[in-house]
């Protein structure tokens, strides 16, 4: 008897916290996409520097892709990602943005890069193919983890305040 009440009770007590912790580490994805939009444009170095910066066609780009994003991002499809490093030929990098939630009010934004390299030639794969697309990861180095940029929410401003990164310039 009381080695059933002692299961019942580690049983309810387990489900509890697990509760609790999913409840608190959950952001809703608008408030994840004014976080990725504030990150992009305050990457003064992807910003100053010349040419387009293209942002991998997911879930996230394409959501950030309607929102007021800097004109120096370009929002293309994988397709069109392929056709552009056909037609210039050479390997198209790709910003692929990341998150991760430390809690309720901080969270980390991690840029990533894909490089995407396209080849029009006849390829046997699955049947003849006229173009090849490579799609690779680059490292993200050695040093464990350490986020692009932290943000952390402001309850007396009511929004979301850049504090920490690599690429932070602006002080608030």
């Amino acid at each position: 008897m009381k080695k059933n009440v002692l299961t019942i009770i580690l049983t309810l007590i387990g489900f509890l916290t697990f509760g609790q912790e999913t409840e608190l580490n959950t952001i809703e994805k608008n408030e994840l996409d004014s976080i990725y939009v504030k990150a992009l444009n305050t990457r003064f170095d992807l910003l100053l520097s010349s040419g387009w910066k293209y942002i991998e066609p997911n879930e996230i780009g394409q959501r950030i892709s309607k929102l007021n994003v800097s004109d120096q991002y370009k929002f293309l499809t994988n397709e069109e990602l392929i056709e552009l490093s056909i037609k210039e030929k050479k390997t198209v990098k790709i910003i692929r943005l990341t998150h991760k939630i430390i809690g309720i009010d901080t969270v980390d934004v991690n840029f990533g890069i894909v490089n995407v390299t396209g080849k029009r030639k006849i390829h046997f794969n699955n049947g003849l193919k006229f173009k090849k697309a490579d799609f690779a990861l680059e490292c993200g180095g050695t040093n464990g983890y350490v986020p692009d940029m932290r943000f952390v929410f402001d309850r007396k401003k009511n929004n979301w305040v850049l504090i920490d990164g690599k690429y932070k310039i602006q002080s608030e």
